[in-house]
């Protein structure tokens, strides 16, 4: 293994290599693996091309930026028509979330002020998937406990949800296998930001579970069940696997150390059992 002058990681295997990196964009990492790449600059590039439409999403959407395109639609600055059509795609998506959840992911506040953020992370990556797809056939991207993969098959360690901060070494909840069955993992809760999701019934921060994991087919879809799930409860956890989901709740800590947790039949867990 040898690093190049980017701080991207460069791991032979004859003739194809594995090409790492991790970008920052959205205020966290984004961890890209590239495996049996034949052409290392061809994949610098395309990881390149990868983490700016990460940062135009971040310029579009956000809503820390006061000059962002949501920021300024918001405000009545500009007219959905006068946005870029990828706000009003993701504020469908949120809309389609919201009726398919049962109202469990809702893209506005109890107040009434509209935050799709929920998805944004998900979806910008998912959307920038092609640049990868253009050099390689089985890659991996995390986004602080987020995941998508295509190709083969990665085992994936689930943050033990007393950790704060970076996981990164720490002893893990679960390890789950994702394939291209199941390529997509999204993991939710308090444990990182506290009391940032909303019971859709009550109004108030929603407790049911410490945190939340959804392994499926599509990123986005996982990341949107797995903040339904934290604020609707167990109803919700069943529409999610009616979805055709796996989930894995954690429902709460004991003394010991050791966790509470349910996980639906099919859930792929490398071990065949939660660290509880």
């Amino acid at each position: 293994m040898h690093t190049n002058n980017e701080g991207a990681e460069l791991m032979s295997d004859e003739a194809h290599e594995t090409y790492r990196k991790t970008v920052e964009a959205m205020a966290m990492p984004f961890e890209v693996v590239l495996d049996g790449v034949a052409d290392i600059h061809a994949a610098a590039r395309a990881v390149e091309s990868f983490h700016h439409d990460l940062l135009w999403a971040n310029d579009v959407f956000s809503l820390w930026d006061a000059d962002s395109v949501l920021s300024r639609h918001l405000r009545g600055e500009l007219t959905l028509d006068e946005c870029p059509d990828e706000v009003r795609e993701v504020l469908e998506s949120c809309e389609w979330f919201r009726e398919h959840t049962g109202g469990a992911f809702d893209a506005r506040k109890p107040g009434g002020t509209l935050d799709p953020t929920g998805i944004v992370k998900s979806w910008a990556v998912a959307r920038a998937t092609w640049r990868l797809d253009a050099v390689a056939s089985d890659w991996m991207v995390g986004a602080s406990g987020d995941v998508i993969t295509r190709g083969g098959t990665r085992d994936i360690g689930i943050a033990n949800p007393r950790v704060k901060g970076n996981p990164q070494g720490t002893d893990v909840l679960d390890v789950v296998r994702l394939s291209p069955v199941y390529p997509a993992l999204a993991t939710s809760g308090g444990a990182q930001v506290v009391d940032h999701i909303w019971d859709p019934v009550t109004g108030e921060p929603a407790r049911h579970f410490m945190q939340v994991s959804v392994v499926g087919s599509d990123f986005v879809a996982c990341d949107a069940w797995a903040t339904a799930i934290c604020a609707g409860g167990l109803r919700t956890a069943g529409l999610a696997i009616e979805a055709g989901h796996e989930v894995l709740l954690i429902i709460g800590g004991r003394y010991d150390g050791t966790f509470e947790a349910q996980k639906s039949p099919g859930w792929p867990s490398v071990s065949g059992s939660v660290s509880t």
